[in-house]
């Protein structure tokens, strides 16, 4: 069982060895340069790894498309991804194979990540399970590209979305095509296979983010994949996501708001006194 590892390069150069590393024990890494200028290529090249090429952008395409050019250039059986800001612990591999080699219905499977700051690990995402097309909107599946692997004439033939407006959405709209081709995802172990680093952006991002999910919402009613009426727990949801992330952040204030916005809970209530206290939790 051949496994591919695609890894995905623009201004990752100080974390890039660490994923790179981490991955080679596949059958090949491919990181795409996506015309990063910090010039990865040329740092991929002087580690000397010989089961690691470089697949070069000569301008710069943005996240889906770098992936989709892995994929495109892989010649495992499988292909996994991994930011180059993330890292695989060791075993991954050894792992993931030999649950294959017993799974051949297999076309998609993820395991669970550890939150990691870059020196500190921290706790493990278990996430919800889908059952049904709207658990991606209503509840929380920690199904993260780092902790990925697709069947490889799946990944060839269902590429992320390249619509750079929409960029950082869409892993999202992957994971609601392939559902609605028939794909289901397998959480082949409990084990937290990937480091995913964790960062907490700036109040312009975040609302950023929010907005594009909105629109994938509407793309995704659009295509018939859920109801509209939907969106009204979707809104909910999302903004619960956004209060934890600001809570987490330190900003006490717009996280209390975006508790409150979250619709009626106690959970929500608690959450809320919380962050009006500045308790972080």
């Amino acid at each position: 069982m051949k496994i591919s590892v695609v890894i995905p390069c623009f201004n990752a150069e100080g974390t890039l060895h660490d994923a790179v590393r981490s991955a080679l024990e596949a059958y090949e890494v491919l990181v795409v340069d996506d015309a990063s200028p910090g010039g990865c290529a040329e740092l991929v090249a002087s580690w000397g790894w010989p089961n690691v090429r470089v697949i070069p952008h000569r301008e710069n395409l943005g996240l889906g498309a770098a992936r989709n050019s892995g994929s495109a250039a892989a010649t495992g059986d499988w292909i996994a991804f991994l930011d180059a800001d993330d890292a695989f612990e060791d075993g991954w591999h050894r792992a993931l194979t030999t649950f294959l080699h017993q799974s051949p219905e297999a076309t998609w499977v993820y395991h669970p990540v550890r939150e990691w700051t870059g020196t500190q690990l921290r706790a493990v995402r278990y996430g919800d399970h889908p059952t049904q097309h709207s658990d991606w909107l209503l509840l929380r599946p920690a199904v993260a590209p780092s902790a990925c692997a697709l069947r490889a004439d799946v990944a060839k033939t269902q590429p992320f979305d390249t619509n750079r407006r929409l960029q950082g959405t869409e892993d999202l709209e992957l994971w609601m095509r392939l559902w609605a081709e028939g794909h289901r995802p397998l959480r082949w172990t409990d084990e937290a296979f990937t480091r995913y680093r964790i960062s907490h952006g700036m109040s312009a991002e975040l609302e950023s983010h929010t907005t594009k999910i909105r629109l994938r919402w509407a793309q995704f009613v659009e295509r018939g994949w859920i109801a509209e009426g939907v969106l009204v727990r979707a809104e909910f949801e999302l903004q619960r996501q956004k209060a934890r992330s600001l809570h987490k952040a330190g900003r006490f204030a717009e996280a209390q708001r975006a508790y409150l916005a979250a619709g009626p809970s106690a959970k929500n209530w608690i959450l809320a006194a919380a962050a009006a206290v500045r308790l972080k939790i």
